[in-house]
């Protein structure tokens, strides 16, 4: 099969299309073929953009990939790995990510080195943009790295996987980069990343969500959650084919401790799940050329208003959206 954009749904696109249109439209239509040499100026410039991140988004991913290495290695050696050699290799990765981001090496080494990702390759918004994160900053990210490391090291979760068959585990292939759990549902390829799976004791399947959000001032536990793990839930009953009273959902804030709040899965919430798909997929379908998912053809950028808000300039493509002096930039 031919490579080509594909129309998909997920949450994270789904509150990009809500968040702005026109960011939208930049991170999954302009872009696209923009990592060949011979794509419009734009299209390049749109491709180097959307792979930006920002200072808390990197946090989260460094957490979840260390969280990935410490369960894969469990999973070998059927034993929770030294503490302090895991905060060891997470401050390696921190060093060595944040080194290549501020060197702009992400212009000239490639993200993939043959079907695995470069695990310290980092574009950091701030470098990108030249707004130089002050020393403050990066000891605030380090130090909540180890924490949420820390957390992840001394959680009783951890000690309670070692009794369960470890052949059964389900680990995120982050260096993969690519999304192995997705389904088709009305014209659509439903991308699911779900961090952690495995079977309890009593023969529950246990979906794990990693959190690294600062606690609110309530403790309440991240907005999107609960809709998120839905949607896992709605996965594993309706294509793994998972008894409903089976499905257990597990959101742990690595940031608040390990705190760890579990969800309820049941018919009802599968419903809901359910409808908030078809309903995203029909809304993004809605900007398609004579909404042929198939076809997927954006309609022209005119469609895809600006939002105006105060997020603005701190928007992966504010350099393509709001830089007058940029001359590529789309009016």
């Amino acid at each position: 099969m031919a490579f080509a954009n594909r129309f998909g749904w997920s949450l994270s696109r789904e509150a990009t299309f809500d968040d702005c249109r026109r960011r939208y439209y930049f991170h999954y239509y302009l872009s696209w073929g923009g990592w060949q040499a011979g794509s419009p100026a734009i299209a390049r410039e749109a491709f180097k953009l959307k792979r930006l991140v920002s200072l808390p988004l990197w946090r989260g991913q460094l957490v979840h990939y260390v969280a990935s290495v410490v369960l894969r290695s469990m999973k070998a050696k059927g034993k929770i790995p030294d503490r302090e050699k895991v905060i060891g290799y997470t401050l390696e990765r921190f060093n060595a990510q944040y080194e290549f981001s501020r060197e702009k090496k992400y212009l000239t080494v490639p993200k993939k080195r043959g079907d695995r990702l470069n695990i310290d390759w980092l574009a950091l918004f701030e470098h990108e943009y030249s707004r130089v994160p002050r020393p403050a900053q990066i000891d605030e990210i380090r130090n909540e790295c180890v924490r949420g490391v820390e957390a992840l090291c001394e959680s009783p979760l951890l000690v309670a996987l070692l009794e369960t068959d470890r052949g059964k585990w389900d680990i995120e292939d982050i260096a993969g980069g690519d999304f192995s759990q997705q389904f088709i549902h009305g014209g659509a390829i439903v991308y699911v990343k779900t961090d952690f799976m495995f079977r309890a004791l009593d023969g529950s399947l246990c979906i794990v969500d990693w959190k690294t959000n600062r606690e609110t001032a309530a403790g309440d536990e991240a907005p999107n959650a609960a809709v998120q793990l839905g949607i896992y839930a709605y996965y594993a009953a309706r294509v793994l084919h998972e008894s409903v009273a089976s499905i257990r959902l597990l959101e742990v804030n690595l940031l608040c401790g390990g705190k760890m709040i579990e969800h309820i899965a049941d018919e009802e919430s599968i419903a809901s799940a359910e409808e908030r798909i078809s309903s995203g997929v029909a809304r993004l379908a809605d900007v398609l050329v004579e909404r042929d998912t198939a076809r997927n053809e954006a309609l022209a950028a005119e469609h895809f208003p600006r939002a105006e808000n105060a997020h603005c300039r701190y928007c992966n493509f504010y350099r393509l959206c709001k830089d007058e002096t940029y001359p590529d930039r789309l009016v």
